[in-house]
């Protein structure tokens, strides 16, 4: 039940969110924009820790309530990186929340590979220090020799931080 709703409150945002963005299919020189890049995101505070939906995993059963906050009350109250919005999301209290220091620690990242580019489910999280990630919902880490990811991953070739883990859905 707690997976529906979330999914529907997710929803909901985003079709919220999207009045406020030119949305359209791409057509001979016009690119399109979607609600889903990274300049146009909500800001996720998940237990009072700021991120965003592209640097996060979690698992919708763990979640205990979602507010959703517009406008210029969300800057207000956050900071000029929540003009797109923010979901304000809390977790059951049993659930781990891994930020990018506490990440290193429990997976014993070495000092050298903290420096690594960090892929998530295949995607680059560019703003590393926004990582939030629910423990339960990891499945594997790896430090890649080769990243072997095209799209949408845009690194140069070389080692990276790889991190498998759920995906909502």
């Amino acid at each position: 039940m707690k997976k529906i709703l979330f999914l529907v409150v997710l929803s909901f945002t985003q079709m919220s969110f999207a009045q406020n963005f030119d949305i359209r299919t791409s057509s001979s020189n016009q690119t399109s924009k979607s609600i889903y890049s990274k300049q146009d995101a909500p800001l996720v505070v998940a237990n009072g820790q700021k991120t965003f939906f592209y640097a996060t995993a979690f698992i919708p059963n763990n979640i205990e309530s979602i507010t959703v906050i517009k406008g210029e009350k969300a800057v207000n109250l956050h900071g000029e990186k929540a003009k797109n919005g923010v979901l304000e999301i809390t977790f059951k209290p049993n659930t781990v929340l891994l930020n990018l220091q506490n990440f290193y620690s429990e997976y014993n990242i070495s000092k050298a590979d903290q420096f690594l580019p960090i892929v998530l489910n295949k995607h680059f999280v560019d703003e590393k220090e926004y990582l939030l990630l629910d423990k339960s919902a990891i499945t594997s880490v790896k430090i890649l020799d080769e990243q072997p990811f095209v799209e949408p991953v845009l690194l140069p070739k070389g080692k990276a931080i790889y991190i498998e883990a759920m995906e909502m859905k």
